[in-house]
């Protein structure tokens, strides 16, 4: 039976995305759980463990940015558990539904063949399989961001949602820029492609009517988002406080640390400038998408509190390849059949395909190593502890260290007797912030222990300097039997004299 054009022109259209969305999530999955999991990745473990009640007091003091996604994981964890494939299967989902629908933005804006180059590009670069694999909300963003493109795209200009109500359309927009600033309220800078579609339209069509529309569902859309605006911004101090002042030599920096490789980043960003020999119209959104989140953060960077943070800026990810492919694709006619594959375009185009591969392959294996992570070697510390660990242990942490608690006590839930966290007295949960409120009397608490872990993140020479109150009880009554040195870690371990 032969296929009608039809039936062939609706398989060729769904391919693109559907192919390489597929692909991302086998690339995603491969080695996900090699790398232990990162500080940040540990807060949300511990934060998903809370009521939701809880999340929402621990949101008005910290972390307001990110609410949103610590309810969702508390529901996901509450149903499928909270091992290290359980925690990091969402964001690997999400950025492949990303990947796939980047490849559909490419198809719908210009060819079938450029959505699926822009997929493969997006397969391959390094840090788009480093957060998919990680525990945070990097990958919804770009979801989000995407799937609201789209949806404004049909929205403004009717095609294959054209049997949907507009109403409808606009509804479900409206709710992914909802999803967008919940996950991520730095996100929200993507925003400024979605503006740049609805004035190009409504420029084009002499009609402000989309425009308005446009601007109304992201008012409304971001108006219940009003409580976790006014939450983060009264948050630099504890939010941003690590991040450095933006400088030169930061911003050259940053296209390597948003791709996981320099080289793949220059090659790509070469390719993209070659995109603008290209008609403007179709390629202004995703100028502005790539470089928009650039711009807005640089900005507020300077005026307002240092935010340059490559994982802020992980969405120009998608708008770099579209570009990328644009100008590797140019003009070459889509294939028709198998033997359109092998013309000397499609050669080339696959040819660049590999060489990029082929540079990304470090980085593709850098960020599956075991401590890839950022943060310290959690899973290296708990093995250890569990090895050496006796009957009447204790084990003391840095004072308010959000990370370090909540990673040992992930990774110590599976040894038997596990060393009693003596200073432990109040829940995180129930202080409102990321850090367990704790005893005052550190040596009145850990006296008597048979052996005492002091496990610090970081190899300070002297670790007895971060629990200073400890040094004259461990220094008399106790002797070292071991120190270790583990990634951004040192366990040192005492034992009773005698």
């Amino acid at each position: 039976m032969i296929e009608s054009p039809s039936v062939r022109d609706r398989i060729r259209a769904v391919l693109p995305g559907l192919v390489s969305g597929l692909l991302m999530l086998v690339v995603a999955l491969y080695a996900a759980t090699r790398p232990r999991l990162s500080w940040d990745e540990v807060t949300s473990a511990e934060v998903a463990t809370r009521t939701t009640g809880q999340i929402w007091q621990l949101v008005q003091h910290v972390d307001a940015v990110f609410g949103a996604y610590y309810w969702f994981l508390h529901f996901w964890t509450g149903i499928f558990g909270d091992s290290e494939l359980s925690l990091r299967l969402p964001s690997i989902l999400a950025m492949a539904g990303a990947v796939g629908l980047t490849a559909e933005l490419g198809r719908r804006l210009f060819t079938p063949l450029i959505g699926l180059t822009t997929g493969l590009i997006l397969v391959i670069i390094p840090n788009t399989s480093r957060y998919a694999a990680e525990a945070r909300p990097y990958a919804f963003v770009c979801l989000f961001s995407i799937l609201g493109l789209l949806l404004l795209l049909a929205a403004v200009r009717g095609g294959p949602a054209g049997r949907v109500p507009k109403a409808v359309v606009w509804a479900l927009y409206g709710l992914s820029v909802l999803l967008l600033g919940g996950f991520n309220l730095i996100a929200l800078t993507a925003l400024a492609a979605h503006a740049t579609v609805a004035g190009i339209v409504a420029w084009r069509r002499r009609d402000w009517r989309p425009a308005g529309v446009w601007l109304l569902t992201v008012a409304l859309a971001l108006l219940p988002l009003a409580p976790l605006v006014y939450f983060g911004t009264q948050q630099d101090s504890t939010q941003l406080h690590w991040v450095k002042p933006i400088t030169v030599a930061a911003i050259r920096a940053m296209p390597g640390e948003i791709t996981g490789s320099s080289r793949v980043a220059w090659l790509l960003i070469g390719l993209a400038v070659l995109a603008a020999w290209q008609p403007a119209r179709r390629l202004t959104p995703i100028v502005v998408l790539a470089l928009g989140p650039f711009a807005a953060v640089a900005l507020a960077s300077v005026l307002l509190s240092p935010m340059w943070v490559a994982r802020y800026m992980i969405v120009v990810l998608a708008p770099l390849a579209i570009l990328a492919a644009v100008a590797l694709v140019a003009d070459t006619p889509e294939p028709r059949a198998w033997r359109d594959l092998i013309g000397g375009r499609m050669v080339r185009i696959g040819a660049v395909l590999l060489l990029l591969a082929a540079i990304a392959l470090p980085g593709q294996r850098s960020i599956r190593l075991p401590t890839a992570k950022n943060g310290p070697d959690y899973r290296g510390l708990a093995t250890l502890v569990g090895t050496y660990d006796q009957p009447g242990d204790v084990i003391v942490y840095p004072p308010k260290n959000r990370a370090m608690r909540a990673g040992m006590d992930y990774y110590l839930r599976g040894v038997p007797d596990r060393p009693r966290d003596v200073l432990f007295q109040t829940p995180a949960g129930q202080t409102g912030l990321l850090t367990a409120g704790e005893f005052t009397d550190d040596a009145a608490r850990v006296a008597g222990a048979t052996g005492v872990w002091l496990v610090i993140a970081d190899q300070r020479a002297d670790p007895l300097t971060a629990r200073p109150h400890l040094r004259a009880l461990l220094t008399a009554k106790y002797v070292e039997a071991g120190r270790w040195k583990k990634k951004h870690a040192t366990a040192v371990l005492y034992r009773l004299r005698g």
